[in-house]
């Protein structure tokens, strides 16, 4: 009986531990995430310009009225390459008849070249922008995609994430959901 007990009990200290160092892992993840962030909820969007696919020249503060849904990705990351097909499918699909809404995916690291090619392999409908340099990215981030970045009508920052779980992609959702149903 005292056997068990006692293996019982460095059983259960050693899970302690695992789940310990596992939570103080994500902490500190949480923690590099926020630290790498340059934008805060509720400021406006820092003012810059981008060049479309089809070469048109496009200031944010032109898509002011509309509410502006900014997602940042690579192609050499697995986690931006799982998320794309439910932005098409769940968020852009939707939205992109509305006139209140604008979708911008960013290639960061990636010029207009290889995101043509990406959109052509991958099939994708909404617009992809280059941002070879991180010249956009780095206004709003030092580190760390997919993010995510919804702006309300006024251009101001009204959610903000990384990363992609169905948790925060349902958030995204209903944010941009309950902003378009604002009059």
């Amino acid at each position: 009986m005292r056997k068990t007990i006692l293996i019982f009990s460095v059983l259960l200290i050693g899970l302690y531990s695992c789940n310990y160092k596992e939570k103080k892992a994500e902490r500190e993840a949480k923690e590099d995430v926020i630290k790498s962030t340059l934008i805060k909820v509720r400021q406006e969007v820092p003012e810059f310009t981008f060049i479309t696919l089809s070469n048109d020249t496009v200031n944010i503060n032109a898509l002011k009225g509309k509410i502006v849904f900014m997602n940042f990705f690579a192609t050499s990351c697995p986690i931006c390459i799982k998320e794309l097909p439910f932005i098409e499918s769940d968020i852009w699909a939707k939205h992109k008849d509305n006139k209140n809404f604008e979708l911008i995916v960013f290639g960061r690291e990636h010029n207009a070249d290889e995101m043509i090619s990406f959109k052509e392999k991958t099939g994708y409908t909404f617009n992809i922008v280059p941002d070879p340099g991180r010249k956009i990215y780095s206004l709003f981030a030092e580190r760390y995609i997919p993010r995510n970045i919804v702006l309300d009508r006024e251009g101001r920052i009204i959610y903000q994430a990384t990363g992609f779980d169905d948790k925060e992609f349902a958030k995204l959702k209903e944010t941009i959901e309950k902003e378009l149903s604002k009059q």
